[in-house]
């Protein structure tokens, strides 16, 4: 009936019926979304919420007591004890082993490999910025939390109040806290992680993205060799340019080797990252031995033709074991296993993503 009289209105002022009918629609719109009725689901949430907080006051005063603990404590000052720090003192000699690990054995965990570099190159900058943004808001979540519970550990105690008045003091409490925590932040770190778990899978299971990969590898180490070794004296001025050209040139290269020798190219990929770590960190405990001819310092004789015929031996040294490795598709003994286990535990992992 308001609607008939609407349009006799209209029909009275001469109001053309085509700007009349909208009008209609939309309130009639209005009316059907007011009469839809929405599902209360409040106390489904309420649960979890007053679960969650309870949780969290449960495991904040587990790890408080944990953290007061006098064995814990003595476990924490392990990191001040003589034998750590000359273990600490010890990285080049570590990194001196990790090297020949790779050059020896680097083929049998290719998937870790490549995974740490292709999270190295394009997801680690982004990963950490934004782990570290959510922790800034979760340690502060949880400072609050121990707060609380300080308090209401110092507080007398409260006469029993029935489940449903405990579960929405609960749910308040865990509402306080989910409001200091950024939940985009939380969005943003999971889809920096899931992305990161993306392009692991992507490398391992070879194309393009494996290529890409391998292919910067290759570019970046070589690229330190090639800028010592030649020299553009009278262009100084367009340096920028030579470099792009220089790097158009090796990404040519090593880009068509990935695609047509994938084999070779991963090998000499894994070789030269070996390599540099046996030759830079190798030459830095033999300084500290006072082993190096000469006297040199250890950047010194890398920078040294010396260094750099070091470095290029073991690369093809290197590459031609990985390659025999990687066509055989040779094992390890359980020796080495055992050696290296947790990288094979890591690598037995990595496969699954």
């Amino acid at each position: 009936m308001a609607d008939e009289a609407t349009l006799k209105s209209a029909e009275d002022f001469d109001v053309p019926e085509t700007e009349v009918k909208p009008a209609v629609e939309k309130d009639v719109k209005k009316k059907a979304a007011v009469d839809v009725k929405k599902i209360n689901v409040a106390p489904a949430v309420t649960i979890p919420l007053a679960l969650a907080s309870q949780g969290g006051k449960v495991l904040t005063q587990g790890l408080q007591k944990v953290l007061e603990h006098p064995q814990f404590r003595k476990v924490s000052d392990m990191k001040d004890h003589p034998i750590v720090a000359k273990i600490w003192g010890k990285t080049d000699l570590l990194l001196l082993l990790l090297g020949l690990a790779l050059i020896f054995h680097g083929a049998q965990f290719k998937n870790l490999f490549l995974c740490i570099q292709v999270i190295t190159a394009f997801c680690f900058g982004r990963v950490k910025a934004a782990t570290l943004s959510l922790h800034g808001d979760i340690t502060t979540a949880l400072a609050k939390m121990n707060e609380g519970s300080k308090a209401d550990a110092k507080a007398e105690p409260k006469p029993t109040q029935d489940k449903q008045k405990q579960r929405q003091d609960d749910a308040a409490s865990a509402k306080k806290l989910l409001k200091v925590v950024d939940s985009d932040k939380v969005q943003q770190c999971i889809f920096e992680l899931c992305v990161a778990g993306c392009a692991c899978h992507m490398v391992m299971q070879g194309g393009l993205a494996k290529v890409i990969v391998v292919a910067r590898a290759l570019v970046k180490g070589s690229k330190q060799q090639t800028d010592a070794l030649l020299d553009f004296s009278g262009h100084e001025d367009v340096k920028a340019w030579t470099d792009t050209v220089l790097s158009f040139i090796l990404y040519v290269v090593f880009g068509s080797m990935a695609v047509v020798l994938s084999s070779l190219a991963l090998a000499l990929n894994i070789a030269v990252c070996g390599a540099q770590l046996v030759t830079e960190h190798g030459a830095r405990v033999a300084e500290g031995m006072g082993k190096i001819p000469g006297g040199v310092t250890a950047d010194v004789f890398c920078a040294s033709m010396k260094g750099r015929a070091m470095l290029g031996g073991l690369a093809a040294f290197g590459t031609m074991w990985q390659l025999w490795a990687l066509m055989a598709d040779s094992g390890m003994g359980w020796y080495f296993k055992a050696l290296y286990f947790p990288a094979v535990f890591a690598e037995g992992i990595v496969r699954f993503l």
